[in-house]
């Protein structure tokens, strides 16, 4: 998204004001006391963000299977009542059903929904409606419509709505949490035999609580990443394809400038990441061979290797299949990167890798400090770290356990204090 488009897309918002609402939309979860009142503050100021007079939620009712509105925004008294939508029913159900978001500029033209017809009382053909995800759990669906002015949505406004989609799903999933940690605490005061398992609930409650909320500070974060890096990457990456164009005959050059490309791929690939980590859903790709994400990954990785005095040693199985590339490589990286730190007065790193019929497996061992026993159950949480300030942010093994669940595989931790640590990652292949 270049400044030109901000401009189009929120005329008369400063890019200050823009950042502030949608802030304030992030961060709404702290100012409310139910799970209604969160979605009212959210759609409202989602609503006012995008120059909008008209938007609903639906929430999906587990029981029936059913999507049923919420909160509304410029609907009569005699819409809002009682409205129940299938799923596939409608824009709300069709979005829904596929979980994907859809921007539609004129349904009478839009070829997808030809069989749909637009209700009367929208003033304008135009709209954007995203999912409201948690994981792979759909939540509800958000729907935008009838900009002031009569004006037409555009496609980058369909791709904000998405990533705010998320944050309000994980703040709703907050709420809730929340109110059910308050019931575990009236139980505890009224059911004084069962204190110990109220205790463990209660637990294990505020365990949730916090990893939502550290979720939903990588989304705030994720967002301005993207915002910020987006477009001089475009750029960099624009005028790298470029030089590629024009160098034909000075290979060294070529080979430089193809490095460079790579970086640059794997620098948008972090960003992807990221917000995948941030809206816990997978970043879908072609398959990679593992001694493909492995040698890319090591070319990254060699000159801290060499620094450090550490030395890579390989045992792979050979003719590995190839598997659905959820971010491989970075999964490789982080590991990697997390063995060196670990080991500052050199030593070694052993990377295995074999498969049966179903699964792959891969191990990083490594010569390091080791984990504390304590802190085994940790590594995963967001922003945890042991690392010096300047060593990383707490983000890498998050990342990871992230792309893992993306393949609903498993991760194992065997690790001693001053002898160093394994991860084993287990991987379904998956069609």
């Amino acid at each position: 998204m270049n400044s030109s488009d901000d401009n189009t897309i929120f005329q008369g918002i400063t890019q200050i004001s823009l950042f502030s609402q949608i802030s304030d939309i992030c961060a709404a979860v702290n100012v409310v006391t139910s799970e209604e009142e969160l979605l009212q503050v959210s759609l409202h100021k989602t609503v006012e963000l995008f120059q909008a007079t008209r938007g609903s939620i639906f929430i999906l009712n587990e029981a029936s299977n059913n999507l049923v509105l919420k909160v509304a925004e410029g609907m009569e008294r005699e819409e809002e009542e009682q409205m129940v939508k299938k799923m596939g029913e409608g824009i709300v159900g069709v979005v829904a059903l596929s979980k994907k978001p859809i921007f539609v500029t004129d349904i009478a033209k839009d070829e997808r929904f030809e069989n749909f017809k637009s209700r009367s009382s929208y003033t304008t053909p135009s709209f954007i409606c995203s999912p409201l995800m948690v994981k792979d759990s759909l939540i509800g669906v958000i729907n935008i419509a009838d900009k002031e002015g009569g004006q037409l949505f555009k496609k980058h406004e369909m791709m904000l709505l998405d990533f705010l989609s998320s944050q309000i799903a994980l703040n709703f999933r907050r709420t809730i949490l929340y109110q059910d940690f308050n019931k575990v605490l009236q139980e505890t005061i009224n059911l004084k035999d069962k204190l110990g398992q109220s205790d463990q609930e209660a637990e294990h409650l505020k365990k949730q609580i916090s990893i939502q909320e550290k979720f939903a500070s990588i989304g705030k974060l994720a967002g301005g990443i993207a915002h910020e890096f987006n477009n001089p990457l475009d750029g960099v990456m624009r005028y790298t394809n470029l030089c590629l164009d024009h160098i034909k005959d000075d290979e060294v050059v070529r080979g430089y400038l193809l490095e460079i490309k790579h970086g640059l791929n794997r620098m948008a690939n972090i960003v992807k990441n990221l917000l995948a980590c941030s809206r816990n859903v997978a970043v879908q790709s072609e398959k990679i061979d593992f001694n493909l994400a492995l040698e890319r990954s090591l070319s990254s990785i060699d000159p801290e290797c060499m620094k450090n005095n550490i030395s890579v040693v390989k045992e792979i199985q050979e003719n590995m299949l190839s598997i659905k590339n959820f971010g491989l490589e970075r999964i490789i990286i982080n590991l990697i990167r997390n063995a060196i730190d670990a080991m500052k007065s050199g030593g070694k790193i052993i990377i295995s890798a074999w498969q049966n019929q179903n699964t792959l497996k891969f191990s990083v061992s490594d010569q390091g400090s080791g984990i504390a026993y304590d802190n085994i159950d940790k590594i995963f949480d967001p922003f945890f770290t042991t690392k010096d300030i300047d060593k990383g942010c707490g983000l890498g093994l998050t990342v990871v356990g992230e792309i893992v669940k993306a393949y609903d595989g498993k991760i194992d931790v065997e690790s001693q204090p001053e002898k160093g640590t394994t991860f084993t990652i287990t991987l379904p292949y998956k069609d």
